[in-house]
């Protein structure tokens, strides 16, 4: 019961937080208020994570379960890139997809635990995995900014606010996300193939599927920016299309299994 009364207060700062940035959305980078903040919201986000994945009767990897944990990594990021680059625009969408991703845990309490002690290589593949969809999430969010100051430049470029940077610093970050996310994918699924066959063989196959047309797609995308400088637009579209596909293959996927099927 204590962990419903814990959601229910990360809720409300996570939302006083999304009020607070964009209310002083113009002097956010100023603010010395801002990594403390965050770095409480991080804790609370990351207990609520804790209490709901590793419950007595083993570990809760349910779909909400999952997505908050993917999000809380994420958060981490964001508050690195705060340290060390005062970097602002990714809170104003990072913020209400944790809200979200909150309220899920919240209302639905995922599936029946699992035993994983003594099996560390799958604990260690799940926790890349884990990582590899939360910096890969951030790299959507970033391509999301690169398509609307794009946009913005092109219809309006004076009405342009400069709360989320230039185009070129945004594009650069994305690039980082993208590479960094896609490493430890890559190790991710490296490891399935030393998992025990009773472990993969519950892999559901279109989420092989789509994971792996979504790790070739961005294996093109990074291969094609480095040698052949793809950026802009078309970098961010293709971003999006690869992260949908690896969203949709696992969360998709879990979706079916404890919604519908389960």
């Amino acid at each position: 019961m204590h962990t419903i009364w814990i959601e229910i207060l990360g809720l409300i700062i996570y939302s006083l937080t999304f009020v607070y940035v964009w209310r002083y959305r113009a002097s956010l980078a100023k603010t010395t208020l801002l990594i403390p903040i965050v770095i409480v919201d991080i804790i609370i986000h990351g207990l609520i994570s804790y209490l709901n994945i590793d419950s007595p009767g083993g570990h809760n990897f349910g779909l909400f379960n999952i997505f908050n944990t993917t999000t809380w990594i994420s958060m981490i990021i964001v508050l690195w890139n705060l340290l060390k680059y005062n970097s602002t625009t990714l809170l104003f969408l990072s913020l209400p997809i944790s809200i979200a991703s909150i309220f899920g845990v919240l209302l639905f309490d995922g599936t029946a635990p699992v035993r994983l002690t003594g099996n560390g290589l799958n604990i260690f593949h799940i926790l890349l995995g884990i990582s590899s969809m939360g910096i890969l999430l951030l790299a959507a969010i970033q391509s999301v900014l690169v398509l609307y100051i794009d946009r913005q430049l092109r219809v309006s470029p004076a009405n342009l606010s400069s709360t989320f940077g230039s185009l070129q610093s945004i594009e650069r970050y994305l690039l980082q996300l993208l590479t960094s996310g896609f490493i430890l994918m890559t190790f991710s699924l490296i490891l399935v193939s030393l998992l025990p066959s009773e472990v993969t063989q519950t892999q559901v196959l279109h989420k092989v599927i789509l994971t792996l047309i979504s790790w070739l797609i961005l294996a093109i995308l990074i291969f094609g920016y480095y040698l052949k400088g793809w950026r802009g637009v078309f970098a961010a579209k293709w971003t999006l299309i690869g992260v949908f596909l690896l969203m949709l293959g696992y969360f998709g996927s879990k979706l079916v299994l404890e919604f519908i099927i389960g």
